[in-house]
């Protein structure tokens, strides 16, 4: 599977900032290229809907997001986002793993890490923040078969 955000853009302006993704396996690797507008994000929500359509998990899903340039975006596109994640969790039943990948040099990580912490503690998924995408990829691996193991349990 290969999806790109801007395939789904319909707003009267170009989106700003790409989210292109793709399946390993049982992990969906994210590519995101930001700065980020609303544009981006309303792309992104439709684009989220087919690759979990496409992707066809089942009760538990795991992300890996690699950071590129800059994760800033507007309070707008941020409201988006949020708005967006809790609806497509609460309406999947979904649990989900979340690893963040970014080198020291992506442009507003550490303020858009809090904003986000708070979006996914509200929606009880497992979250983390790495520089290195091998130890982002152990971690969602470990992290994804405990949550399936507690969940047949």
């Amino acid at each position: 599977m290969n999806l790109k955000s801007s395939w789904d853009v319909a707003g009267p302006f170009a989106p700003h900032g790409e989210f292109t993704l793709t399946s390993v396996g049982e992990i969906l690797c994210y590519e995101a290229a930001g700065p980020f507008n609303i544009e981006t994000l309303q792309a992104l929500r439709i684009t989220r809907i087919k690759a979990y359509e496409k992707w066809q998990a089942s009760g538990t899903f795991a992300v890996i997001v690699h950071w590129h340039h800059s994760v800033l975006m507007s309070l707008e596109a941020f409201d988006a986002y949020r708005d967006g994640y809790i609806k497509f969790i609460e309406s999947t039943h979904a649990r989900a793993v979340i690893a963040w990948v970014a080198t020291s040099d992506v442009e507003g990580m550490n303020f858009m890490v809090q904003r986000f912490a708070d979006v996914f503690e509200q929606t009880n998924t497992q979250f983390r923040l790495f520089s290195d995408l091998a130890q982002g990829r152990a971690w969602v691996e470990e992290n994804l078969a405990t949550l399936k193991t507690q969940l047949r349990n």
